[in-house]
């Protein structure tokens, strides 16, 4: 630092009015600059010298405060705001993970209970069909075969439940069954009994009879 000012000295012709000193060489104008036993010192060195010291002081200072606390590197905006985005990116995929879980859940717990879901109960069928006849009287009690039994078709649909074999007789569909159903209501409930006849025949393992007429026997 010495070294440095001195030149700076030399180069300006900062120093005594002798012109002699711009032709000796830079240690020699240091000492003749700053060495006080001659008697003489440069003003404008002196505060060069004073400025240059201050601020390297200043900033030695300064590196050692920061240094002592420990203070650690400022990170720049645009690293704040990738921060805070990845952050961001990591909630979202957390979020969708759970909502993911719980939608699995969800689905494992409706096909359990679609599969608990009791099966309807069998067909109270029994005995041998009756059989087939031209004019065959059939007396049950009016039941909704789909509702009870889940047979007839897709929708409710009226059967004898009868006290003998075979426990079970089929009405085919046509307007005395609408007639019933007017009685007994859509969804039969056992409540009515008819006393039918018509044409009986078998099919498929059950007896189905084509109603001509029938009466109400007895209502609960």
């Amino acid at each position: 630092m010495t070294c440095n000012v001195a030149q700076v000295a030399h180069s300006h012709g900062w120093g005594a009015g002798n012109p002699s000193h711009h032709n000796e060489g830079s240690a020699g104008s240091v000492r003749r600059v700053h060495n006080r036993s001659f008697g003489y010192e440069s003003p404008r060195l002196s505060f060069l010298w004073a400025c240059l010291t201050k601020s390297w002081r200043t900033q030695r200072q300064g590196a050692t405060i920061r240094v002592a606390r420990g203070d650690a590197p400022r990170c720049s905006p645009f690293d704040a705001f990738m921060n805070v985005r990845s952050k961001g990116l990591i909630g979202i995929v957390v979020l969708v993970l759970l909502v993911v879980i719980a939608a699995g859940a969800g689905l494992d717990r409706w096909r359990a209970a679609k599969a608990e879901q009791k099966q309807p109960p069998p067909l109270p069928q029994f005995g041998s069909l009756l059989p087939s006849g031209d004019d065959v009287e059939v007396s049950g009690k009016a039941m909704c075969g789909f509702c009870y039994w889940g047979v007839g078709g897709t929708s409710c649909n009226v059967v004898l439940k009868t006290t003998s074999a075979p426990g079970i007789v089929f009405l085919s569909p046509n307007e005395k069954v609408n007639e019933i159903e007017k009685i007994t209501g859509k969804c039969a409930g056992g409540k009515v009994e008819i006393r039918a006849r018509g044409i009986l025949s078998r099919y498929d393992g059950h007896n189905y009879l084509f109603v001509r007429k029938f009466e109400e026997v007895a209502a609960n």
